[in-house]
C-alpha cells in the first residue's frame, strides 16, 4: 500500500516526556515519529512551574528519601542542557538560576529547614541578609524574621522547553485530527479533514499522553489533582521562587514568578495549598490564598491583586495507597510501552529507561521513508494558563 509507513517507534503524546524520548531516540538512530492530537504540553505539562527538582523537597520529612535520591541528578543534567551541552539544547530556557526553601518564625518550620539543610548540605546554602545581602528582593524586608536557603535548582520556562524540543525534531512530529487508532495488529492510522488516512506500522509503539494513556484497557494509573492558584496585579513586588516550609513533608506554599503575554507579572502558587486546594471549591481556594499570603508576607498590600485558580489532572503510574511514585512510571505489554514522567525533572531518566527497555526488544535501528508525513500538518505548543482568555479573575 502506498499509504503506509513502516517505522521502528512511535510517541503518541506530546508532553515533555514523550518530546525528550523523541530527541533522545532519535539521536540514537531510530527511525521515529511522535503523534499529538492537540498542542504540544497540553494538559498537565504546560501547567507545570517549571521546577527542576533535586530532592530539597523530598527530604522535608527528616530522612533523605527515595524520591530525594532519585531526583538528585537532574539539576545538573538539566543545566548542562541549558548551557547547550546535554543530550538536547535548551539554551534560552531558563527561567531563573535557583530557588529559595523559607522558613518561618515558627519552631517547626525553622527546624524542618534546618533538619534538609543538614541531609543535602551540597544542595542547600543558608543566607544571612546582613552579610550577603542574597535575599530575593521580596524578602527584604524588616518585617521579614524568617530563615532563607538558597537551593541549586533551577527553574526553566516550560513553553521554552517545548519549542526548542519541538523545532529540533519537527520533521518527526505530526499532528492527527482526534485521537491516533490503534488496530488490533499494532497499526496506527492518522486522519486529518484535507487527506486521506495514513497508516504507520511501528516495531514499538510508547504511549506517553498522560490522562490519554487510561484508553488502554490494560494500564494502571492514578490521578492526584492540584488546585492551582494565580495571582497578578499592581501589588506584586517582584519576582519570587520559593517554598514556604510548613510541618509537613510538603511546602506549605510554592511560589514561581511568570509573566503573562502582556508581559506582566504573574505569581504561581502551588505546594499544599495545591494539593488541599482539590478539596475547596473555587472562591474558597482562593480565600485560602489570600490567608496564606497574609500570613507569609503581611507587609505586601494584596488589595491591588487578583486571583484565577484551575484544575490540574497529574496523571501517575498506579501506587499502593495512591502515593506518589519515587520516579517514572514505566509498563510494558509486548511491543508496547506506557510511560509516565512524574515531574518535569524527571522526563530525562524516563527517557534513559525507555531506551534501555528498548534495548531488550532486539530492535535494531534503521533508516525509514517518511517522505509522506513531509507536509503533514504539525501541532503547536500550548498556552499558558494564565494567558488564556476563559480564565476568570476575582479581586
Amino acid at each position: 500500500m502506498n499509504n503506509v509507513i513502516h517505522i521502528d517507534i512511535v510517541i503518541i503524546g506530546g508532553g515533555i516526556a514523550g518530546l525528550w524520548l523523541l530527541a533522545r531516540l532519535r539521536k540514537e538512530g531510530y527511525s521515529v515519529v511522535l503523534i499529538e492530537s492537540e498542542r504540544l504540553g497540553t494538559g498537565q505539562t504546560i501547567s507545570s512551574q517549571g521546577i527542576i527538582h533535586g530532592g530539597a523537597k523530598y527530604s522535608l520529612r527528616g530522612q533523605l528519601s527515595e524520591s530525594a535520591r532519585t531526583v538528585a541528578e537532574m539539576p545538573a543534567l538539566w543545566r548542562r542542557c541549558l548551557a547547550g551541552e546535554g543530550e538536547v539544547d535548551l539554551r534560552g530556557a531558563l527561567l531563573a538560576d535557583h530557588q529559595y526553601l523559607l522558613a518561618t518564625r515558627s519552631p517547626t518550620s525553622r527546624l524542618v529547614a534546618a533538619i534538609a539543610s543538614k541531609l543535602m548540605p551540597d544542595r542547600m546554602e543558608k543566607l544571612v541578609e546582613a552579610e550577603t545581602g542574597d535575599y530575593p528582593s521580596v524578602l527584604r524586608q524588616a518585617a521579614f524574621r524568617g530563615t532563607v536557603y538558597r537551593l541549586d535548582e533551577p527553574v526553566v520556562d516550560v513553553a521554552s522547553v517545548l519549542s526548542f524540543l519541538a523545532q529540533q525534531n519537527r520533521d518527526r512530529i505530526i499532528r492527527c485530527h482526534g485521537p491516533a487508532a490503534l488496530s488490533a495488529d499494532g497499526a496506527i492510522t492518522l486522519r486529518h479533514p484535507d487527506r486521506p488516512p495514513l497508516v504507520i506500522r511501528p516495531a514499538c509503539t510508547v504511549f506517553a499522553a498522560g490522562a490519554g494513556n487510561a484508553a488502554l484497557p490494560w494500564v494502571a494509573q492514578q490521578m492526584r489533582p492540584l488546585h492551582m492558584v494565580l495571582v497578578r496585579g499592581l501589588g506584586l513586588p517582584g519576582p519570587l521562587f520559593a517554598h514556604f516550609v510548613g510541618a509537613h513533608d510538603i511546602p506549605r506554599l510554592t511560589i514561581t514568578t511568570h509573566c503573562n503575554i502582556s508581559g506582566h507579572l504573574i505569581w504561581y502558587l502551588g505546594g499544599e495549598l495545591a494539593e488541599e486546594g482539590v478539596k475547596r471549591d473555587r472562591m474558597e481556594q482562593i480565600r485560602a490564598a489570600k490567608r496564606e499570603l497574609a500570613a507569609l508576607l503581611p507587609w505586601i498590600d494584596w488589595s491591588r491583586t487578583q486571583f484565577a485558580t484551575f484544575l490540574v489532572q497529574r496523571v501517575e503510574a498506579r501506587q499502593a495507597g495512591g502515593q506518589r511514585p519515587i520516579g517514572p512510571g514505566l509498563y510494558r505489554d509486548g511491543r508496547m510501552l506506557v510511560v509516565w514522567p512524574t515531574k518535569l525533572a524527571l522526563a530525562p531518566l524516563l527517557a534513559e529507561q525507555v531506551e534501555q527497555t528498548l534495548q531488550g526488544f532486539n530492535l535494531q535501528p534503521k533508516l525509514a521513508d517518511l517522505q509522506l508525513l513531509e507536509d503533514w500538518p504539525r501541532p503547536e505548543v500550548a498556552i499558558y494558563p494564565w494567558n488564556r482568555e476563559e480564565l476568570e479573575w476575582w479581586a
